[in-house]
């Protein structure tokens, strides 16, 4: 079943900086479905049903497995569908903002306002700008997780 193994190692180093230590840790962990052949063999001493018994358990446990990776595929897919869309939406939005205040700005001009339409068109449009630069950089990177 379940084995867990844990190594360490520690030496002293020194370097132009100074003295330190160096520690490395390393950490084996086994999760074979079936016990190794003399655990099985002891078992079988015991109980002579135990393989059939823990075949049938490993192919249970094996059918749990796939099926909570399946189920755990199918959140990510979900989520990714879902990130999509609001970045598409959020998008389209920022777009259809803009085009308003660029109207707005065009109908201010329009109506003699040449200075406030301008500076209401130059500000929409920094903000803009500043917004969807912002937008990209502040997406957390989905491959790390």
């Amino acid at each position: 079943m379940a084995k867990t193994q844990i190594a360490q190692k520690q030496s002293n180093v020194i370097t132009t900086k100074g003295k330190g230590i160096s520690v490395e840790n390393h950490a084996s962990f086994d999760d074979s479905l079936l016990p190794d052949a003399v655990e099985l063999a002891k078992l079988k001493e015991l109980d002579p049903n135990v393989i059939e018994w823990v075949k049938t358990r490993t192919a249970l446990e094996q059918d749990a497995r796939l099926s909570l990776n399946n189920k755990k595929i199918e959140i990510i897919e979900k989520d990714q569908i879902y990130r999509y869309n609001i970045d598409r939406i959020a998008l389209l939005l920022a777009f259809l903002i803009v085009v308003f205040a660029m109207i707005i700005s065009g109908f201010l001009i329009y109506k003699g306002q040449i200075l406030t339409g301008s500076l209401f068109a130059g500000a929409t449009i920094l903000l803009a700008a500043n917004s969807f630069l912002k937008f990209r950089k502040n997406l957390p990177d989905q491959h790390k997780k």
